[in-house]
């Protein structure tokens, strides 16, 4: 098991050789956009997908990070050559159903779970806790990739 900061460290982008699988509540940091721009600019990117809701709830939130992530997630795009990133926000139907879970898959490697989400306020304000596993052997990977699977 490795010790990692919030999402802020940033390792596991950094370390991504196939892809990345991100589920949180809200992607609004600048440091993690930063990160994944760096990343798509690479000759042979990781795949990068992001879930999360379709807007924020209540409508401070929604000035705050709908805002912030449409700005982001515009950049990422506009670095996006090679067509590696997305973000999807899951729906029932036509109702769109509210994300609030925070999970980093990368490579079928390494789990993350916790309570930080992709902001800079669980980055730098709130005390948050996230553990993060890597598995030694192939029966890690697969409950990983079940995990990752069925999210």
């Amino acid at each position: 098991m490795a010790r990692y900061a919030p999402w802020s460290s940033r390792p596991q982008i950094a370390g991504a050789k196939r892809f990345i699988y991100a589920e949180s509540q809200y992607f609004a940091s600048r440091s993690i956009a930063e990160a994944i721009i760096a990343r798509l600019q690479e000759d042979n990117p990781p795949e990068i997908v992001i879930v999360h809701p379709s807007h924020a709830d209540g409508w401070l939130e929604q000035q705050a990070m709908d805002h912030t992530r449409a700005e982001l997630v515009r950049a990422i795009q506009e670095a996006d050559a090679k067509g590696r990133f997305t973000i999807w926000s899951p729906l029932t139907g036509a109702t769109p159903i509210y994300v609030h879970a925070k999970i980093m898959v990368v490579d079928d490697e390494v789990l993350r779970i916790g309570s930080a989400n992709l902001n800079n306020r669980s980055m730098g304000f709130d005390t948050e806790c996230d553990i993060a596993a890597e598995p030694l052997d192939e029966a890690g990977r697969q409950a990983i990739r079940r995990l990752r699977q069925t999210s």
